[in-house]
């Protein structure tokens, strides 16, 4: 016999709303699912996080959660078939239970996957996140959420084994920074024979992938076009003298979004260039390039800029709209009174569709006696009404940006 507060909850499931009949099987399925969610060996007790919210960015297995920046998530660590060396390396499933949320307000713990990920690279939940998952020993281990699987009822996602830290060198700014990000190591031996077949070459083609979430890190590893020299160039190799050292050969970022697939063809280890650090086993291609010593990437402080104003649109023909500039460092600290002396009118542009209209008899600008204000007034033309007004202020090569909707 149910108590009364089950039976109360089975009563809602049952008349709240559901239009069919499998609508109302379906709520009541979830709610066993929830009631019975730790009596599955396969529940675990997990942690979501990217790489901004990893406090523990050095290790993937044997992690600890005290005042962690890591969000504890219930899970099922599901196991669908078993690997072979004839075939492609396997996924394995992680599922959530049916109450968990996937859209986020500002005073949620994960709202920082709605605002940098979903807003920017069109992730669903939980894509492109990190997973800490304990084994049967209740060691943990980090896994990498790589896809989800579309299913109309418990819907499950794929996830990878972290198996390499990938080091890099990326140039920005003329400066030279030290990047580290957890990746996955791909074979695809079902998608090629490993020979490519031309007129009068034939050659090994590429077999090895290596999988990472996208983020702002990330999405700055470059490819320029085939066989390039500027490609980036990434040692993937065993702790050796003489490591493996790869060229990327292709990017794909849009299946699914989120992930970033990185395939790479062999080139040669320089060793007057690449370095090798035997101490962390940490190793890094393109060290020594020029006379600009990279810099770990903690030390390195990006600068970002936002625009704002009142609301998001301006009236064609109206007043004047007024805009506000700001400055923040890679804590989040206001810094714009150090920009405020660099700031003038030469520092803002403005577009429609793609065309500039900085300096369009249109556009009307008024400095303001702050520095980081100014104000916008755009004259009547009706032929730009629901159009998009974008708005940039350019200081060294920090951009701040906001989107006007044009109307009557």
């Amino acid at each position: 016999m149910p108590s009364l507060d089950i039976a109360r909850r089975m009563n809602q499931i049952k008349w709240n709303g559901a239009r069919t009949v499998g609508q109302q099987i379906k709520e009541q399925s979830d709610f066993a699912m929830e009631e019975t969610w730790y009596h599955d060996p396969q529940s675990r007790v997990c942690y979501l996080y990217d790489y901004k919210h990893d406090d523990t960015p050095l290790i993937n297995e044997g992690m600890s959660f005290e005042n962690t920046t890591k969000h504890r998530i219930d899970a099922k660590f599901i196991i669908t078939k078993y690997s072979s060396l004839a075939s492609d390396q396997v996924e394995y499933h992680l599922m959530f239970r049916p109450s968990q949320k996937v859209k986020f307000q500002e005073n949620d713990e994960l709202y920082y996957f709605e605002s940098d990920y979903v807003n920017k690279y069109k992730n669903v939940f939980a894509v492109g996140l990190y997973c800490d998952i304990p084994d049967d020993k209740g060691i943990y281990h980090r896994w990498l959420i790589v896809a989800k699987e579309i299913a109309n009822q418990f819907v499950k996602f794929s996830i990878l084994p972290c198996n390499y830290k990938l080091c890099w060198i990326e140039n920005r700014d003329n400066k030279r920074i030290k990047r580290q990000m957890w990746g996955c190591l791909r074979n695809q031996n079902s998608y090629t024979s490993g020979i490519w077949s031309g007129d009068r070459l034939v050659s090994l083609d590429n077999v090895n992938q290596i999988w990472l979430p996208i983020n702002d890190i990330t999405e700055r590893i470059h490819y320029i076009s085939e066989d390039h020299e500027d490609n980036q160039r990434l040692i993937i190799s065993t702790l050796k003298p003489y490591p493996s050292v790869w060229l990327v050969s292709k990017i794909q970022d849009l299946n699914p979004f989120g992930i970033l697939k990185l395939t790479y063809k062999q080139t040669v280890f320089d060793e007057h260039t690449d370095y090798i650090d035997w101490e962390t086993g940490d190793m890094y291609a393109d060290y020594y390039i020029n006379d600009i010593a990279p810099i770990d990437d903690k030390q390195f402080e990006e600068i970002t800029s936002v625009i704002t104003a009142l609301n998001n649109h301006i009236k064609v023909g109206g007043s004047y709209k007024l805009l506000t500039v700001s400055f923040s460092d890679n804590e989040g600290n206001d810094i714009t009174s150090e920009y405020i002396e660099l700031l003038s009118l030469e520092n803002w542009k403005c577009f429609i569709d793609n065309e500039e209209y900085t300096d369009n008899e249109l556009i009307t600008w008024l400095p303001q006696n702050e520095n980081n204000k100014i104000k916008i007034k755009v004259g009547k033309d009706l032929s730009l009404l629901t159009k998009i007004l974008k708005i940039q202020c350019i200081v060294n090569d920090i951009i701040g940006e906001i989107e006007l909707e044009l109307r009557n």
